[in-house]
């Protein structure tokens, strides 16, 4: 007799040179050799780590009889010391003197592998609010300096600059933040597979549990099919101290082509409305004293 935990546990994937392996509700799902498996976690003896981050699963077995290991090689090193340690931790409890059965009876054979399968802040609410109010205030008070003062050009660049000037911080804001979020993830992010939770194609939304037993979402900027996944399933890798930070697993040239454009385009629109809105005021203001003196 085994006894199990009803808590949900994360589903930590690991991604090796010749397939894929993460752990989906009470089963631990393997992709290898053109194969998709199931493995209940009831026909798992232990996860052990081998060299060079390779993951062996291996199954129960009578006594006297060799049980069955499956061997995935290639994968991170620490993607397969947390998948280790999740499986370990999940396994049911046998009860002293229960027969053991063969695992390798147990695996389900699902079918063939597709290269696919492979693989709101409210503390912070009043501080944006605060900036916008200021921003505006600032923004009003420097276009009301420049009719006051009869400078037409200078109140016309004011005032169409904060366009650009807004258009082009936001673009690169969203592409640092794009970066910081990629190295906080490979420093310590957790690599898991997320199983589709609502939508279709571009609106897809993915679920994942993190180590807490959480359950949350992720929604992709493209379909899944340019991250390597499909409909069904997708590697992503989420931040353990901020399960919210969550990316899919892509190469680094798909990242670096997320990140051009708005760098490429962020960088000379803020150039441009900062000369037709700050510069603006300093030259003014410089000009002022000049004349003054």
């Amino acid at each position: 007799m085994e006894q199990a935990s009803g808590r949900p546990v994360a589903s930590i994937a690991v991604r090796g040179r010749n397939g894929s392996v993460w752990l989906e509700g009470r089963a631990v799902r393997l992709s290898q050799d053109g194969l998709q498996r199931r493995i209940p976690l009831t026909a798992v003896e232990e996860v052990r780590l081998g060299a060079e981050g390779s993951v062996e699963v291996v199954l129960t077995a009578s006594p006297g009889v060799s049980p069955t290991v499956y061997r995935l090689d290639g994968g991170a090193r620490r993607a397969a010391d947390q998948f280790a340690r999740t499986v370990n931790e999940a396994l049911p409890r046998r009860v002293p003197g229960t027969p053991v059965r063969d695992g390798e009876q147990l695996v389900e054979v699902l079918g063939t592998a597709s290269p696919s399968a492979r693989l709101p802040a409210p503390a912070g609410r009043w501080r944006s609010r605060l900036v916008i109010t200021v921003s505006a205030l600032l923004y009003l008070a420097g276009l009301a300096v420049f009719v006051a003062a009869g400078d037409t050009g200078r109140a016309m660049l004011w005032g169409i600059g904060v366009l650009p000037l807004g258009s082009g911080g936001f673009l690169l804001f969203l592409g640092m933040t794009w970066w910081y979020d990629r190295i906080v993830l490979n420093r310590r992010g957790v690599s898991v597979m997320a199983t589709h939770a609502r939508g279709f194609e571009s609106r897809s939304h993915f679920a994942y549990v993190d180590l807490q037993g959480v359950k949350r979402e992720i929604f992709p900027s493209l379909p899944s099919r340019h991250y390597g996944g499909d409909y069904t399933r997708l590697a992503i890798v989420f931040d353990p101290l901020r399960p919210t930070r969550a990316a899919p697993v892509a190469p680094g040239r798909h990242f670096a082509a997320q990140i051009s454009g708005p760098l490429a385009i962020g960088l000379p629109l803020l150039a441009l409305g900062l000369f037709m809105v700050p510069y603006q005021m300093v030259d003014f203001l410089y000009q002022g004293i000049h004349d003054a003196r």
